[in-house]
């Protein structure tokens, strides 16, 4: 073993920036330390001189933490484990063993672009957020590194060798690798347009309009004539009003597809997926380069969404989920991932990439759905609310609005209830689940970590149960389906864990 990394070792000055900008990066998050800033520089138009002092001392403040956390940063790879110490006043030490890691990417942000320096993030199994992040370091230092933290897992050490120089500078032959799938401009394209996000709507417009001066807008002639064509036009039934507010909402749904779009080519293109020794690697990226490395034999389950948009396109994306902690929920939509696929490139994709535990071959064209007990279980609930309000009441605009949103959750009830099912395919399952859009859930129950099969009163009467699958990225439920069913599918998950001690993870 060489004894590159095996002292303690600090970090290039140049990851000053990368401290400086995870600071900012927090600050922005929380937003509280921006109150003051945004509300005195509102009031007086920006011009404030304390404006200007406040910003000065934020970024003063930055600037220091971001120097006191590099001088203090330490890393070393000794005994089997990685070892991080950082901290001024809490001294905090990690020690991360080489076999617990489960993905290390390999970025490049665009400030580190010209310097030719790149940031080694590494990850394990379970955790909420990045375990460690070496930041400019580079591309040799970045490749030795990897190959010194994977050297404990067989299956990504040897891929690793098809693009690291070796720690004592020998010549390495690279191993075979092939191509899984690439995207073009188009496809990202067309995934920013699909995969586009209402939530962000709700924040960006709600941010604007909470600032606006409503008054001034009010006494504005072209809002004045624009108000009274809706008073004449619109405004004179609740179906014209509630078509246009959707025509609204479809307007600015498309403005912000626009951000979604750029979003998508700036982090993805070109987006290239390869295979080498049943490990994948992902990369692309305009703005921050990315290198993420994922062993098949972490994959706990594939996810394929198909949201209403990606329907008119036939389109589906691919996500690869591993142990839960590093997946979209918790962090920011770093897993792998492959976007715009169409059914072909699914099945191709399946044919390729036959290290998986799944023997799958293609999508599902049906499935088995759950009882519609389901459904009139919650089915009730939503119009007592304006039965109880028009008895109060009595029928006038604002219960019949509670009657129309009654109608439309009930609505989204039946469409959610007809778009839950499952299919057993020997010993893969698939879960199907939606409500405008589609998804598959793809999971081997040799990956099942543990079983529960539930049920209610009215369920033992209708010989049904709800099914509760334990695994590393998650639990995965499957309500109201036949107990015959549910048994089959547990026994199955039992019988492949019995007999195959592997490690699930």
């Amino acid at each position: 073993m060489s004894s590159r990394f095996t002292q303690w070792a600090s970090l290039s000055p140049w990851s000053i920036i990368s401290f400086s900008l995870h600071a900012l990066k927090m600050m922005l998050s929380n937003g509280y330390a921006l109150i003051p800033v945004i509300y005195t520089g509102w009031q007086q138009g920006f011009s404030s001189p304390w404006v200007i002092l406040v910003i000065s001392a934020i970024i003063l403040a930055i600037t220091t933490f971001a120097i006191v956390q590099w001088s203090q940063y330490r890393f070393r790879v000794q005994d089997h484990k990685l070892g991080i110490k950082q901290g001024l006043l809490f001294k905090r030490t990690h020690e991360i063993p080489l076999n617990k890691i489960q993905n290390v990417r390999l970025e490049q942000p665009l400030y580190f672009r010209p310097l030719g320096l790149f940031s080694l993030v590494v990850e394990t199994a379970g955790s909420k957020q990045d375990e460690a992040v070496l930041s400019a370091v580079n591309y040799r230092q970045a490749m030795q590194l990897k190959q010194r933290l994977f050297i404990h897992a067989p299956t990504q050490a040897v891929s690793e060798q098809t693009e690291t120089a070796p720690v004592d500078g020998a010549a390495t032959a690279p191993s075979a690798s092939s191509i899984v799938v690439q995207k073009q401009l188009k496809d990202l394209l067309i995934f920013g347009l699909y995969q586009n996000n209402l939530f962000w709507l709700s924040i960006i417009f709600g941010s604007i309009l909470g600032q606006l001066n409503w008054d001034k807008i009010g006494d504005n002639v072209f809002a004045q004539a624009l108000w009274q064509w809706y008073q004449t036009t619109i405004a004179t039934s609740l179906m014209s009003e509630l078509l246009f507010a959707l025509s609204v909402l479809l307007l600015l749904s498309l403005l912000l597809a626009l951000i979604s779009i750029a979003s998508a080519v700036l982090k993805y293109h070109p987006y290239k997926l390869s295979l080498r020794n049943n490990t994948l690697h992902r990369t692309g990226g305009l703005l921050a380069k990315q290198h993420d490395v994922l062993a098949l034999s972490r994959v706990q389950l594939i996810r394929f969404n198909q949201p209403i948009l990606g329907r008119l396109f036939k389109r589906w994306t691919a996500n690869f989920k591993q142990v839960k902690g590093t997946e979209i929920e918790q962090h920011a939509k770093r897993h792998m991932l492959i976007p715009s696929m169409t059914p072909a490139e699914i099945t191709s994709v399946f044919f390729k990439l036959s290290g998986l535990k799944s023997r799958a071959t293609e999508l599902p064209s049906h499935y088995q759905g759950i009882d519609i007990g389901w459904f009139w279980r919650r089915a009730y609930w939503p119009p007592l609310v304006p039965l109880l309000a028009v008895a109060l009441q009595g029928l006038n605009g604002f219960t019949q609005l509670m009657w129309l949103a009654a109608t439309l959750v009930v609505i989204a009830l039946y469409l959610r209830y007809r778009q839950w099912g499952y299919r057993l395919q020997g010993h893969d399952l698939w879960i199907h689940t939606g409500m405008l859009g589609h998804s598959w859930q793809l999971l081997s129950l040799t990956k099942v970590q543990h079983v529960c099969i539930s049920q209610t009163s009215g369920q033992r009467r209708k010989h049904l149960a709800t099914l509760h699958l334990g695994m590393a990225s998650g639990e995965q439920t499957i309500p109201y389906l036949s107990i015959t069913d549910a048994r089959l599918i547990a026994e199955t998950a039992l019988s492949l864990t019995k007999y195959d001690h592997n490690n699930w993870i």
